[in-house]
């Protein structure tokens, strides 16, 4: 059975307690931790007392790049995304989104290397003793390739792929992305834009509108979805204030918002089971 969920750095809200309640008032059970949102042990007390689910944690991307490097950056890198796997192992958190680079197509990441895998095979092992599965997100243009790295020379039922809509349209639309690692879909992270992304343009144009407010195709995306059989978390990684122009849920209050998003997610489950 298909289930829905929504980011927690959804912006529907001043604070992460109101943020919660209002995604509990408007219907979602089920939610993806953003590191953004703040202490992990409050907000799992928070989520209890509101009978929510915490479904994924998204693990903190600022210094993803050093996956791929060495000296103590690197070792300190490592030491936090571990912290972070077993904080998802205290709390039951079963899987944990894992950004490959920082994630930022103005950027050039490092090039895949040994090293790399090196340093996520030290992850997945914590992630293993922790019952957590981790999820690569697809991210920018640049960083295609080290997913398909990682993803390619690891084969571990612990590591499999996040799926995201809007970062796949809009920097890599021609990749069949989830033909190529359906059997290895562990997450989603749904959303849309204008599909206007150009090379220069640094990240304003990733969005995150809600699903079928922008340009892409969402019914292709659903029937790819059913193909590879996904009967996951349908998740939306969403921004009521979005992440550039134009912003198209300003004058919406927060829980107006939550509630169109909640219609949308509960269409995409209907497109996906027609």
């Amino acid at each position: 059975m298909l289930e829905i969920g929504i980011n927690t750095n959804n912006e529907s809200g001043d604070n992460i307690e109101e943020i919660l309640l209002n995604i509990k008032k408007t219907g979602f059970n089920k939610v993806m931790l953003s590191y953004k949102s703040g202490d992990i042990e409050k907000i799992v007390k928070i989520c209890k007392k509101l009978n929510i689910q915490i479904a994924y944690y998204h693990i903190n991307n600022k210094y993803a790049n050093n996956l791929w490097a060495t000296g103590k950056s690197v070792d300190d890198y490592i030491s936090d995304v571990i912290k972070q796997i077993n904080y998802c192992g205290k709390f039951q958190i079963p899987i944990a989104v894992f950004h490959a680079t920082q994630g930022s197509p103005s950027t050039f990441p490092l090039k895949p290397n040994k090293k790399g895998l090196e340093n996520l095979k030290k992850i997945l092992n914590v992630a293993k003793e922790n019952n957590v599965k981790i999820a690569i997100e697809n991210i920018d243009i640049f960083s295609i390739k080290n997913l398909y790295y990682l993803l390619d020379n690891i084969r571990d039922e612990n590591l499999g792929f996040c799926y995201d809509a809007g970062h796949h349209h809009l920097y890599n639309p021609r990749k069949d992305l989830i033909k190529k690692y359906g059997n290895r879909l562990f997450a989603l992270h749904l959303h849309d834009n204008l599909e206007d992304w150009y090379s220069g343009y640094d990240y304003t144009r990733d969005l995150h509108l809600l699903p079928l407010d922008g340009k892409i195709d969402f019914s292709k995306v659903c029937e790819k979805l059913k193909k590879a059989n996904y009967n996951g978390i349908i998740m939306l990684e969403v921004h009521k204030k979005s992440c550039g122009d134009p912003q198209y849920y300003e004058k919406m209050t927060n829980e107006q918002f939550l509630f169109e998003a909640k219609k949308r997610a509960d269409k995409l489950v209907e497109m996906i089971k027609c």
